[in-house]
This record gives structure tokens, sequence and C-alpha cells, in this order.
């Protein structure tokens, strides 16, 4: 019995590593610039794919908490300005990745437009 709970652990991190290396493989994971010159980092979270502020006064701050795949990756975006969530998300488009926000659920366009720094 004993070698049976020895092999879960291994196979727990196997799926964990398997799950991580997907979402690395993600085309929009990395550093990104705004219109404005800030720096956002696209990073794997919890939610799936979280892009905070690496950069400037909201340094530190999340802007949007997406998951999907490309090139529409849907969740919540947050602007750090107020506090505030709305429905949204991220959209690759070419070699920029466009922030969205919607209000209603109807609504949506593109916030900011970010590229590659």
């Amino acid at each position: 019995m004993t070698h049976h709970h020895l092999m879960l652990p291994a196979l727990f991190f196997l799926v964990a590593a398997t799950a991580g290396g997907a979402l690395a493989a993600s085309p929009i994971v990395g550093d990104w610039v705004s219109e404005d010159g800030t720096r956002i980092t696209v990073a794997g979270c919890p939610a799936g794919l979280c892009a905070t502020i690496a950069s400037g006064r909201y340094q530190g701050e999340s802007v949007a908490e997406v998951a999907g795949p490309p090139p529409e990756y849907k969740g919540r975006v947050r602007d750090p300005r107020s506090g505030e969530s709305y429905d949204g998300g991220l959209r690759l488009n070419g070699a920029k990745l466009e922030l969205r926000g919607c209000l209603a659920k109807v609504f949506c366009r593109t916030v900011q437009t970010w590229q590659r720094p």
C-alpha cells in the first residue's frame, strides 16, 4: 500500500507541470507596453492569465484576469484609476494586444492597445 501513496504526489506534479506548460505557451504571456509607455506583464494565475501593471503610478495593480483560447481571452478587466471592474478581456490582434471593456455585456470597445517593448 505504501507504494501507491508515493505515486500520487508524482502524478499530481506531472498534471500540474503539464497545465503550467500549456499556459506558458500562450502567445500573450510576457511583457507589453501601453500607448502611454506603461509596462504590463501577462502571466499565468489561478484565473488563467492575469495582466498586471509593471511600471508607473499603478505598479502592481491588476488590469485583467482572463481565460480561453487565442485570440479572444474573456474575463474581467479593471480600471486601476477607479478600482471598477468590468466584463471584457484581452484580444490578440496581429502583433498587438487589445484590452477590451464591456458595458452590460453588449457594448464592448477597445480601451487600450498594447505592443511588445
